[in-house]
């Protein structure tokens, strides 16, 4: 159900900061989950190492998904489950890349740039590490300068990028200037005659 759900959202083109972060995050928990369920683990016990600001997402959204995958996340003691499997995001977040236009005269555009890197451990009773993973994704989409402040989130500050000041495509400015020159090299040569 909730795969059904993200792949929903990320159809639709004005994801917040926030869908697209779930998005990448179920995206790269999907073969951890497949791995682990793949390797034997039957039962849990989930922790997300580390001191990231998304960590409470990341063990959400894990719980889910290795449910999904029949996998069973304890909710007891360490000693409770046979295996330990350990998550730690290496990167997670949102991040802007430089304001274009989609045609000459267009309204600004941003590449909003959801990435997802994390590494995933499994170690059994005994301490020993049966399973090291890393899984990533990436998901790009565009949105306008204006629409920004509506995608980002309010109470969740890491998943919002900084907007860059540069802008480039812009194919106007290049137009003036070659017509600018055109007309100088013009009137110069006119004026010999």
């Amino acid at each position: 159900m909730l795969n059904l759900l993200l792949a929903g959202a990320v159809l639709t083109a004005a994801m917040t900061n926030l869908e697209m972060v779930e998005a990448v995050t179920c995206d790269a928990l999907l073969p951890v989950a497949e791995q682990i369920s793949a390797h034997g683990a039957e039962t849990v016990f989930l922790t997300v190492a580390g001191e990231h600001e998304g960590s409470w997402l990341l063990e959400q959204m894990a719980s889910g998904i290795l449910n999904e995958a029949g996998v069973t996340v304890s909710t007891g003691s360490r000693e409770e489950a046979p295996w330990s499997l350990e998550i730690r995001p290496m990167e997670l977040g949102v991040t802007y890349g430089t304001t274009c236009r989609s045609w000459a005269l267009g309204g600004r555009q941003v590449p909003r740039y959801a990435s997802c890197q994390l590494a995933a451990t499994l170690i059994d009773l005994d301490g020993n590490v049966a399973l090291t993973l890393r899984e990533g994704a990436v998901l790009e989409r565009k949105a306008g300068i204006g629409e920004i402040p509506l995608l980002e989130s309010s109470n969740e500050s890491w998943i919002n990028g900084e907007l860059s000041s540069d802008e480039s495509g812009n194919i106007l400015e290049p137009l003036v200037v070659t017509g600018v020159v055109t007309a100088l090299v013009y009137l110069f040569y006119s004026s010999r005659n």
